[in-house]
């Protein structure tokens, strides 16, 4: 396997490179604050075999999370970007067979990824000493992270097969990875436990092999066996039993199908046509014309900013058709939310006092993941995108001040944002029709998720000016967002290990929080406070908009 140049070219260009020094140093960096965090206060003792497995359990769940954050910035763009460079199609002229290719780039991209979870081992044996761990819980704990990261890994070098922009794989790489860890895990949470009761066992075991496809159910399911979010159907083998054989399959056959795209050099992506010219009548003409979406544009009004005019017509994912098309998925999935929280609520509020009140959360802390998973696409390749193309050097040519540049960027961003989330709010406004009072709580829900399309659109923004390139930018904008709204999370499964104090803090930046305390969930409301969430979020977004506008500035004056 040495011997095989790609896989030595691969892991070391991979190791030289900024990036990886600074994902690693992010990684260890996390890690050791878990420990010291976690850590008893009374030093080296036996403090329990409950309390050292909720140790393990976190630091193990924490390892996850930034897998799976990482993973995509070194699997998406493992073959995006050589046929960006145009240096794909070399490797094939080469004496190595196509099979030896797609083994070398395969393991090339999973090599940092096993790299992170063995730098991450000395953190997990360190619970150990505590009592109540053995060795083979360490060694199972890791022996889940490595195949999760190779599972996850692989998702997104197939997604990097698929793709022909570095950006779009990485895109639709967390798009897929937030299906499999977290849509996938829903039948096996506290909210989906009421509607379980009443499906016949073929269908609860369905719905516990897809929640076997979550690497963090599998996790939870092996550390941590009686925690809530770890329960599925009494009569199936437990989660991770289940994982293991099925990642281990889907891998297989995303390696074999990775190889059947690779058998020859892949085609560049088709040209369109070119146009072919008519000659038609006057009124066939004048007809056309009203119809006609390439027809001659009016000029931009005064009082419109010409940068979002020019990105709404240009920018591919701003595109009236692509928008509609996003909206109306989202819209179906509203429908299809309604649906079910209306069957849900009529079904069991007789059952739980709070039926209501924990859909509206569920609903709530859904639609800022939304925001969350669709905002950096949209915003990240603001600036980066033109600086590639070309396009940056004509506006610097332009007479436009910076402010209004960025401004324009920013607009180009939040627009189609808010129309995401309206298309999902009439999921959280069917509630309404069982408790009206809940309406305070719908407009300070609107607020929250109004506050992060505005920090996200301009996270994406700021990234996108310092970055140059946009699956760079896309990459980092994900991990700051996805660390603030989702690892987080991870205090809630261990309150009792944090202090008060380290709760409030931690969550007065995670939007989904704020949106489940506007929404009024219990578990939340003792700890977030809604205002100073918004005032914190609110002077992060001013901020990262006047350094952006001065980045800019500064790359008009660059030579």
């Amino acid at each position: 396997m040495i011997s095989n140049p790609i896989i030595r070219k691969e892991v070391l260009s991979a190791l030289r490179t900024k990036k990886a020094y600074l994902i690693q140093g992010l990684f260890l960096l996390v890690t050791v604050a878990l420990v010291l965090l976690l850590w008893p206060e009374e030093g080296l003792q036996d403090i329990g075999g409950q309390q050292a497995r909720r140790i393990l359990s976190i630091l193990s769940l924490g390892e996850l999370m930034l897998i799976i954050l990482f993973a995509p910035a070194f699997t998406a763009a493992a073959l995006t970007s050589e046929a960006e460079h145009n240096t794909l199609e070399s490797l094939f002229f080469t004496a190595l067979k196509p099979s030896e290719i797609v083994f070398g780039k395969i393991v090339g991209a999973l090599a940092f990824l096993i790299i992170l979870v063995l730098s991450g081992l000395p953190a997990l044996a360190m619970t150990f000493p505590l009592g109540g761990v053995s060795a083979m819980d360490i060694l199972a704990a890791t022996s889940i992270l490595l195949l999760s990261a190779i599972y996850l890994g692989m998702i997104g070098f197939l997604v990097s097969t698929l793709a022909h922009r570095s950006y779009r794989a990485i895109i639709i790489t967390y798009a897929v990875l937030l299906v499999v860890c977290f849509v996938a895990a829903a039948p096996a949470w506290p909210v989906s436990r009421n509607i379980l009761k009443y499906q016949g066992e073929i269908g609860q075991a369905v719905l516990h092999v897809i929640a076997s496809l979550s690497p963090l159910e599998a996790m939870l399911s092996l550390v941590w066996p009686d925690s809530a979010y770890a329960q599925g159907s009494a009569n199936m083998p437990p989660f991770w039993a289940l994982f293991v054989p099925m990642s281990l399959a889907l891998t297989c056959v995303m390696a074999g199908y990775c190889r059947y795209r690779l058998r020859r050099p892949p085609a560049p992506p088709k040209h369109r046509a070119k146009a072919h010219l008519i000659d038609r009548g006057v009124s066939a003409r004048s007809f056309f014309f009203i119809i006609d979406p390439r027809r001659r544009k009016r000029p931009i009004s005064w009082w419109q900013n010409p940068v979002l005019v020019k990105e709404f017509r240009t920018r591919p994912m701003l595109q009236g058709q692509w928008l509609m098309r996003v909206v109306g998925l989202c819209l179906i999935a509203s429908v299809g939310l309604m649906f079910l929280v209306s069957i849900s609520v009529s079904a069991f509020v007789a059952e739980s006092a709070g039926m209501i009140s924990n859909m509206a959360t569920s609903v709530a802390a859904m639609m800022v993941v939304l925001v969350v998973m669709t905002g950096p696409a949209i915003s990240a390749g603001t600036i980066c995108a033109d600086r590639e193309t070309g396009v940056w050097d004509l506006m610097r040519a332009t007479p436009l001040p910076s402010w209004r540049i960025v401004s324009g960027k920013f607009q180009a961003s939040i627009i189609p944002l808010a129309l995401l989330a309206l298309a999902t709010l009439p999921a959280l406004l069917i509630l309404l029709f069982f408790n009206m009072e809940l309406w305070p709580n719908i407009l300070r829900v609107c607020y929250v998720i109004g506050m992060t399309i505005m920090f996200v659109a301009t996270a994406g923004t700021f990234f996108s000016s310092f970055f140059s390139r946009t699956s760079t930018a896309t990459a980092w904008t994900y991990a700051l967002v996805v660390s603030l709204s989702m690892l987080t999370l991870l205090v809630l499964l261990a309150e009792d290990l944090f202090s008060r104090r380290f709760i409030e803090a931690v969550f007065l930046v995670n939007p989904v929080v704020a949106a489940m305390d506007a929404a009024g969930s219990g578990a939340v409301q003792k700890y977030a406070s809604l205002n100073s969430h918004l005032k914190i979020m609110g002077l992060a977004t001013a901020t990262m908009f006047v350094v952006s506008v001065a980045r800019v500035f500064q790359l008009r004056r660059a030579s």
